[in-house]
């Protein structure tokens, strides 16, 4: 049986997983939000702008879930994905928007991080768990895991491994 690819590092792979999994959910809280805008607001219709965020929100909520999922199981291009995911958000948001929208930028900082209102506060909670989402992401790409049966290439010649400190053991 040959023996098993890298794969992703476990502790910063669980991390960016919870992660991702919190800001997955205020995407889709900042759907919601603005679903509920469409619906029940001033204007009492779609606009386009509402449009695009409730698609954005839960298109991109659904896209980190499957990247999240991924980067629990240890894949190592799902955790690429998964910083890459992170990182469109993040520019989006902070600096795409406000080029699309002809919004300065202090006042799309303002918005973001104002923590005004219902979306207000989701969409700053998506830069605030984005950006180290992104970073974990990262570093469980970079930083590979090996199976336990293979053997550091810095290992010293003669030394067999760890079984070499029980009792009774003879060098093979």
């Amino acid at each position: 049986m040959p023996a098993p690819g890298p794969r992703a590092n476990a502790a910063a792979a669980m991390i960016a997983g919870v992660l991702a999994l919190l800001t997955a959910g205020m995407l889709a809280c900042y759907a919601l939000v603005n679903l509920g805008y469409a619906v029940d607001g001033p204007a009492g219709r779609w606009t386009g702008l509402l449009l695009q965020n409730v698609l954005g929100g839960l298109i991109g909520a659904g896209a980190l879930l499957v990247a999240a999922g991924f980067t629990f199981a240890r894949r190592i291009p799902g955790a690429w994905t998964l910083c890459g995911l992170c990182l469109l958000y993040l520019v989006a948001t902070l600096f795409v928007a406000p080029l699309l929208r002809g919004t300065p930028l202090g006042a799309q900082l303002r918005y973001v991080f104002g923590f005004d209102g219902g979306d207000g506060i989701a969409i700053a909670l998506v830069v605030v768990f984005g950006f180290p989402t992104a970073i974990a992401a990262a570093i469980a790409g970079s930083v590979k895991s090996y199976g336990p049966g293979r053997r550091s290439a810095s290992a010293l010649p003669g030394v067999q491994g760890p079984d070499r400190y029980l009792p009774g053991h003879r060098p093979r």
